[in-house]
């Protein structure tokens, strides 16, 4: 997931091996929108090489917490959302953004982040961890594209 034409581009290019497009997006806001919240990237590259991830959040909390783990590099801030409500629901005009954990099952940790509550509900079944607001891990609320 990114928001910046230059990795658009490269991912596009086949510059980043393994990495394909699912066909699936969600519109995201410009940094320092007003009423929405900035979202920060970490990078696991260092740590995991062959099995690199991206781990995104737009909580403050969050953000500061990971970065003071030295498994995670900071990556700055890429883009901004809503937040949900303690409950986890979006405000009208926006959807779930659900964000999920693979519990390292392939060695590495590993973050997806969908707008599909089917994808969803599937991959927990796989056994990946809802993160984010409220068990039903959603992590921000974003535009349908």
């Amino acid at each position: 997931m990114t928001a910046l034409p230059k990795e658009i581009a490269a991912l596009d290019a086949g510059v980043f091996f393994g990495w394909s497009r699912t066909g699936l997006s969600f519109d995201v806001l410009a940094v320092d929108e007003v009423s929405s919240s900035n979202v920060c990237r970490f990078w696991s590259g260092q740590t995991f090489v062959t099995k690199s991830s991206h781990f995104y959040t737009p909580f403050d909390w969050e953000c500061a917490t990971v970065r003071g783990n030295p498994v995670w590099t900071y990556d700055g801030t890429r883009f901004a959302a809503n937040l949900p409500d303690a409950t986890g629901a979006c405000a009208p005009g926006r959807i779930p953004l659900y964000r999920l954990y693979n519990n390292g099952m392939t060695g590495a940790p590993n973050h997806r982040f969908t707008t599909s509550a089917g994808i969803r509900s599937a991959m927990v079944a796989q056994g990946w961890t809802p993160e984010g607001s409220e068990a039903l891990g959603v992590s921000a609320c974003v535009q349908a594209p």
